[in-house]
């Protein structure tokens, strides 16, 4: 893509486009091997000349004459505020069109955080769709969603059940459902803690932000991977207590309905609500319109399938082995 006049001056040392689900993005920066790219699997880079539909330039020397954006996120980025708890160097923040400008120290800390999460919010405003938080596989012509709290074990059972081939990846964290409940992931690497679980993926691994945790391509834990979108089948709450326990309990659709709305719906967890509210030009009726919108869909994804809170430790065999039998009987027994 030709670079707008205003940026033609910038010496540009990364240069990349990734697929974040439905959406191809240009990573464009001034500093070399720009360390954000590391959280893109390399099943998600693009080709050279690949048109992209969005372009994020992150930037360490402002440029002259872009105007700093007025919305509440640019204005929190300029204070230091980043998303929920993060806090760091001020960052000026320049959108106009399909182009978003972050200039300022370490921006890899803000493209997985929140520049991912705002695109796909966005493109789900425009396009139609739900963003949602979420792990997941499929087996056969179904996917699962899993859904649950940090530390619930949602990257445990993906790769428990991907490993060998048995099921087939999607995604690690992040899911657009489109507006016929199909499943499309978006091709990150995947944060893993450091402990049994990694050393059980048994593949090369790099760092993350987090300390405590190593990143890992799926592209070299898994043989299988979907790139089209899934039919949803099931949903599973994730929720590891024990080594020893498989307890695998349906709940009722008032309760997946609460739980999915609280832990899956990206707007929540996220606190993309000032972000929807700005795309919505500021305008509060709108914005319940399309907030209804998508807790509509998310209500009706949910309840049209089972949902199950899964105890179960996939390194067994035998919990593996129902758990791959639950979602290829369509999460029906």
């Amino acid at each position: 893509m030709t670079q707008p006049p205003s940026l033609a001056a910038v010496s540009v040392r990364t240069d990349q486009v990734v697929r974040i689900g439905p959406l191809t993005l240009r990573i464009a920066s001034d500093v070399p091997d720009f360390p954000a790219l590391r959280y893109f699997s390399r099943a998600g880079r693009m080709p050279d000349g690949t048109t992209p539909d969005m372009e994020l330039w992150c930037l360490s020397h402002a440029v002259p004459g872009l105007p700093a954006d007025t919305t509440a996120r640019a204005r929190n980025f300029a204070s230091g505020y980043y998303v929920t708890d993060y806090f760091g160097p001020p960052v000026r923040m320049s959108s106009s069109g399909n182009r978003i400008v972050l200039v300022g120290d370490h921006l890899e800390r803000l493209v997985w955080p929140y520049v991912v999460k705002y695109l796909l919010l966005r493109h789900t405003v425009t396009a139609g769709g739900l963003f949602l938080k979420s792990a997941a596989l499929a087996v056969g012509d179904g996917a699962a969603l899993i859904v649950g709290r940090g530390g619930a074990g949602k990257s445990v059972l993906v790769s428990g059940l991907c490993q060998n081939g048995d099921a087939t990846f999607i995604t690690n964290s992040h899911v657009v459902l489109a507006d016929d409940s199909t499943v499309q992931g978006v091709a990150s690497t995947m944060r893993m803690r450091t402990g049994p679980w990694l050393d059980q993926v048994g593949t090369a691994s790099t760092s993350a932000l987090n300390p405590r945790e190593r990143l890992v391509d799926p592209c070299d834990a898994f043989p299988r991977h979907a790139g089209a979108a899934v039919p949803l089948r099931a949903v599973w709450i994730a929720d590891f207590r024990a080594p020893s326990e498989y307890d695998v309990q349906q709940l009722t659709p008032d309760e997946a309905v609460s739980i999915t709305e609280q832990f899956a719906f990206g707007l929540n967890v996220y606190r993309l609500e000032e972000d929807l509210l700005d795309l919505c030009g500021g305008d509060y009726r709108t914005f319940a319109t399309q907030y209804e919108r998508m807790r509509a869909q998310l209500h009706a994804a949910v309840t049209s399938c089972p949902t199950y809170r899964v105890r179960a430790n996939v390194q067994l065999p035998p919990h593996r082995d129902q758990l791959l039998h639950l979602l290829s009987d369509g999460g029906t027994s």
